[in-house]
């Protein structure tokens, strides 16, 4: 089974998941941690607790916020101890939902397919429509 872990800083792996369970539904197999300013329990220690109750066979995905942030610095010190884990940064809605919805284990080509995806889906809309718009009046000339 893949499992997935959303790690962040603050809320937002706790509010990409309920975004991804509002368009998919159920999601037994994602999980979020994140660092908080009070935290009783480090964001390394949950996800530690974590990867021991998955068992030998899962696939493990962690998707991370910001690049070499203290989370992702955190996520990839783990990989000495789980050296299959995969860890990927850039965490973004359109990466969780790809990630959440795959059916099989995706391996090097795939994982950079959905990252590509993923960073596709980062534009500015209003550039667009004005170009567009733009093109439009040129095409009617």
């Amino acid at each position: 089974m893949n499992r997935i872990i959303l790690a962040s800083h603050g809320g937002l792996s706790e509010g990409m998941l309920d975004t991804a369970r509002m368009i998919v539904g159920d999601l037994p197999n994602v999980y979020a941690v994140s660092t908080q300013r009070d935290e009783t329990e480090t964001i390394v220690e949950a996800t530690r607790k974590l990867l021991y109750s998955f068992a030998k066979e899962d696939r493990v995905f962690i998707l991370t916020d910001v690049l070499s942030g203290s989370v992702n610095n955190d996520m990839l010190s783990l990989a000495a101890e789980f050296p299959d884990i995969t860890v990927i940064c850039g965490m973004n809605v359109c990466l969780v939902l790809e990630m959440v919805t795959m059916d099989d284990d995706p391996v090097g080509e795939e994982i950079r397919r959905i990252i590509e995806e993923s960073r596709g889906q980062i534009t500015n809309c209003t550039e667009e429509l004005r170009n567009a718009m733009k093109q439009e009046e040129e095409d009617d000339l």
